[in-house]
């Protein structure tokens, strides 16, 4: 594609050349991306003339004086103006020639200025205005915002305090509004104020913000990996409003800040941590965690010249200052904002945000002309979820015209359902760091779990307790029941049967060219009633081409079920097998009509087994004449299943259980385990993976929400949502971030760690008790020794004569003649090495194999007589003892490993040596002896006793 020359002589070229390089395996998101990007320089900028703004000018100044001004006589409480200064003298001659919009409205004020050490004779600013009687206090240095303000308040007689900055140019009456909202409301912690930007036509920053809204509260959303908060409504152009009420939000600008004194010293004032930022949001969240109620008052409004200050702040200060108050503001309130402003959307109470919750369904198509029962399973769900408050959006595999990529998630995505194995969470992109990501099995569910990608799922739903059985077992995650459903709204007995679709019984479903049991089930030739099959492809079955009666919209089903009398469920050979129910079985019972399932898993757990079940021709036959004949029997039987439907298995209950299981999610304590694998597909070749599940798998038994990431994931955004980081440091090094709490488990390649990496972690973890006493004097953050251990679930002793050696060695060369292999050899032993890269090496005899998967290990540590390990010289020096000497202990294996301090970990379990004699003495020692399995030492050295370790120290 051509790049624009605009777009060329930019940074922006850059950017997107860079992208096209590392995206050039997904050119239709590239593509997207280039479009969105290329579109937004293009989007003509909003340059105003003179005369456009003095209109808007004139029409914010009229919306101002249209608006019915509180009244207050000399009775009212007196309010202390605070304004800070520092070399804004231009500010504060603009600010007290406007004073009268205050002094002609609210008749009970003092003024009180704080000078931080002016050098340009602002003071002088004063006598110019000889009416206004000022409170002055001068401070010899330039002191931060929050400590002059604090200064204000401590010499302030009112009641009240208005914290003003000299940069604001007040329109008439704002106080009246201000004062009228705090003495009207309820337990109110602070009142802010519409701001809007003067004419900024000068400006370098805001150019193009002219007479916009500059504050109408503060809101939060994640960006650049943790919750930062953002004036709401920023840079949106002036309209008239009529809803003009003060509402509840969470935090205001101390530009145009209004507090009761007393409140505002019942939080201990503005936190004189902050320096010039963030001391104002501080301020309102804790009046918020205390129980004050902040609002937003849109009737008092204001110019603000913000961009003035900011453009005389000299660069390298304001970025070192911004970094201080971030990494506070970070610490302090970060986890506790995350929560809550998911909290807030989930909720749809708009005081953290204006979005309510958006989800996006992953379907394969979403318009009216589509085919595909994933989508209509979504849009059914989707209806229920609007009842929230919530927002909906579909992401389809065959996009309409107007959609994006699939992959292309908006920011404002909150969760993703996907209802597809093929979609392929490796390729999303969003700039959503809080995204949820979950996966609604329903079908096809060896395929789900074998996507390399599928561990990256938040939460797991799965249509039956069989398929959550087997998704845990097969791949450790927590997998909740989430069966299908019906919607009673659509169907119901209500529903006028139509002449068209008029019959005893029919099938509703299409036919894919994929066995159906049903196929051979029915004979409606050798049956008296009358038959009707609907969907795509029965045209192909001969037997049923005359009963075809076509593919029927979803919207028309309702119809077609209160034109019959019996439904005929097929769980085809995708579900069957894991007790699936379909959408078919509720939607026609709740109907009120009969199903006849050949579905037995499914029928037993969500229905008793009540449903009537065929398996053949001849019962389909029986229970379809049975029930036809004896529509008494019938009307019990499906009074009976209605009860179950209408109790348990609505659209309703189903929104109300998402709704819970996001909930929990969020409020779930999440951790983040980060292991050097470069991509999904690798997992399977690198150790670090599975020690991150068996971690993984000890942290979900305690409550906590896991995400593995790997290499290529450790620096996006898809951290933001997680509490703790824990990083399996071997060859990669990661830079900690602020918002968590970071640990290091350095379990290998201690010679590549730095002190100052160390220093960058909350706690440092080293799997080698020498080296950790070592590290320990060296640097300022705590060092424990934390070795490395096993999963007693995945290593335990299993005899297999495939295995079956007097020797064994599993490991890769690196085309290194690995040091027990080069003091053994050549050796007469039945020797079996397993690894790669050893051909060139040693005699090929010996080799036996490139892999043996993880899963299978514990069966080759069991077999053999002897488990032969050594390790790498610097991991060796520094006593980093080797994973495979925890998992050859919980299989019962006698183990010989070269000379490293083990210090009686394993009693006699694994034996030492420094010369090739002394090997070659320890073998013939130990040829053909029984193994040894000591439930003692594995329990002390397995995941379970590790994160409890870990946990210590986080919590």
């Amino acid at each position: 594609m051509k790049i624009p020359q605009f777009i060329r002589d930019t940074n922006e070229f850059k950017k997107l050349r860079k992208l096209k390089h590392e995206m050039s395996d997904s050119k239709n998101i590239l593509k997207d991306k280039i479009n969105s990007r290329i579109e937004e320089r293009r989007r003509p900028k909003r340059i105003l003339t003179k005369e456009q703004m003095e209109q808007i000018n004139l029409a914010i100044l009229k919306e101002n004086n249209n608006e019915l001004i509180p009244e207050f006589n000399e009775d009212a409480p007196l309010v202390s103006i605070i304004v800070v200064n520092h070399n804004g003298k231009h500010h504060l001659l603009r600010l007290l020639n406007s004073f009268n919009a205050i002094s002609d409205y609210y008749p009970n004020y003092e003024l009180i200025i704080v000078d931080n050490a002016s050098s340009d004779n602002s003071l002088d600013v004063l006598n110019e205005f000889p009416e206004i009687h000022v409170k002055l206090i001068q401070n010899k240095k330039n002191e931060s915002f929050s400590y002059a303000n604090n200064q204000g308040c401590d010499i302030a007689s009112g009641e009240y305090l208005l914290f003003l900055n000299n940069d604001i140019q007040p329109l008439n009456g704002f106080l009246n509004h201000m004062m009228h909202t705090i003495l009207n409301k309820n337990n109110v912690g602070a009142v802010g104020a519409h701001l809007f930007y003067p004419d900024c036509s000068i400006s370098k920053i805001n150019k193009e913000k002219s007479y916009t809204t500059q504050h109408a509260g503060i809101i939060f959303k994640e960006s650049d990996r943790f919750i930062k908060p953002f004036n709401k409504d920023n840079g949106e152009e002036f309209t008239p409003t009529t809803n003009k009420e003060s509402t509840p939000i969470i935090a205001v600008t101390a530009a145009t800040l209004l507090v009761k004194k007393s409140t505002f010293l019942d939080v201990d004032k503005f936190d004189e941590k902050y320096l010039y930022g963030y001391e104002d949001v501080d301020l309102c969240l804790k009046l918020h965690k205390k129980g004050y109620t902040n609002y937003f008052n849109p009737k008092a409004m204001l110019y603000h010249y913000e961009f003035g200050t900011q453009e005389t702040n000299n660069n390298e200060d304001v970025k070192n200052r911004r970094l201080n108050n971030k990494e506070i503001f970070i610490n302090k309130w970060n986890a506790w904002l995350r929560q809550e402003l998911l909290m807030d959307k989930i909720n749809s109470n708009h005081i953290f945000t204006d979005k309510s919750l958006t989800v996006a369904f992953v379907v394969t198509q979403s318009d009216e002309n589509t085919t595909a029962g994933d989508y209509f399973t979504a849009l059914t769900l989707a209806n229920k979820l609007e009842e929230f408050g919530w927002n909906i959006k579909y992401l389809a595999q065959r996009p309409s015209k107007n959609q994006k990529n699939w992959y292309s998630v908006d920011e404002d995505i909150d969760v993703l359902i996907s209802l597809l194995d093929r979609y392929d969470l490796r390729k999303v992109e969003s700039d959503n760091g809080l995204l949820i990501k979950i996966a609604w099995p329903r079908n096809w569910f060896k395929r789900w779990t074998n996507a390399p990608f599928f561990k990256k799922y938040d939460i797991i739903l799965a249509s039956s307790q069989k398929a959550c059985d087997y998704i845990h077992n097969k791949t450790g995650k927590k997998t909740i029941l989430y069966p299908l459903a019906t919607d009673p709204k659509m169907f119901n007995e209500n529903i006028i049967p139509q002449e068209k679709y008029q019959c005893d019984y029919c099938f509703t479903g299409s036919y894919w060219d994929a066995e159906r049991e049903i196929i051979n089930c029915l004979n409606p030739e050798n049956m008296e009633y009358k038959f009707n099959i609907y969907g795509a492809n029965w045209n192909k079955i001969s037997k049923l081409k005359k009963y075809h009666e076509g593919f029927v919209d979803y919207k028309d089903i309702p119809s077609v079920y209160a034109s019959t009398k019996i439904v005929l469920d097929d769980a085809n050979h995708v579900t069957r097998e894991f007790g699936s129910v379909n959408s078919r079985v509720f939607d026609a019972t709740a109907s009120g009509k009969l199903v006849l399932t050949n579905g037995s898993i499914g029928n037993q757990e969500l229905f008793n087994g009540e449903i009537p079940e065929y398996h053949s021709s001849e019962e389909l036959n029986e229970l379809i004449n049975y029930y036809l004949k004896n529509p008494i029997e019938m009307n019990k039987k499906i009074s009976k299943l209605q009860k179950i439907i209408f109790s348990n298995h609505t659209y309703t209950q189903r929104a109300n259980t998402l709704r819970d299981i996001i909930i929990d999610y969020v409020n779930r304590k999440k951790i983040a385990i980060k292991i050097p694998v470069p991509s999904w597909d690798e997992t399977h070749k690198w150790g670090d993976f599975y020690v991150a599940e068996g971690l993984e798998k000890e942290f979900l038994k305690k409550g906590y929400e896991v995400k593995i990431q790997v290499l290529s994931e450790w620096n996006d955004n898809s951290d933001s949502i997680v509490d703790m980081i824990f990083v399996l440091r071997g060859l990669s090094k990661y830079e900690p971030q602020t918002q968590h709490y970071n640990i290091m488990w350095n379990i290998s390649h201690p010679d590549i760690v730095d002190n100052d990496e160390y220093n960058q972690y909350n706690h440092v973890f080293i799997a080698s008790d020498k080296w950790s006493k070592h590290i320990r004097k060296q640097v300022d953050v705590p060092v424990s020794c934390l070795l490395q251990c096993t999963d007693p679930d995945r290593f335990y002793p299993e005899y297999d004569e495939k295995y079956e050696h007097q020797l064994l060695f599993v490991g890769n060369s690196r085309e290194i003649y690995r040091k027990i292999l080069k003091d053994l050899l050549p050796t007469d032993y039945d020797l079996a090495v397993y690894g790669a890269d050893w051909e060139n090496i040693i005699d090929t005899s010996y080799i036996k194999g490139e892999h043996i998967h993880n899963k299978e290990l514990h069966k080759a540590y069991s077999s053999c007589d002897i488990l032969l390990n050594d390790h790498w010289d610097d991991m060796r020096e520094k006593g980093f003892i080797s994973n495979r000497i925890f998992d050859a202990i919980a299989c019962g294996a006698c183990i010989i490993s070269d000379d490293i301090d083990i210090d009686g970990l394993f009693d006699n379990q694994v034996k030492t040596y420094k010369t090739p004699q002394e090997l070659d003495e320890l073998i013939r020692e130990n040829i053909g002896k029984k193994h040894v399995y000591d439930e003692n030492i594995v329990q002390n050295h397995s995941y379970s006793n590790r994160v409890e370790s870990i946990l210590e120290v986080w919590n």
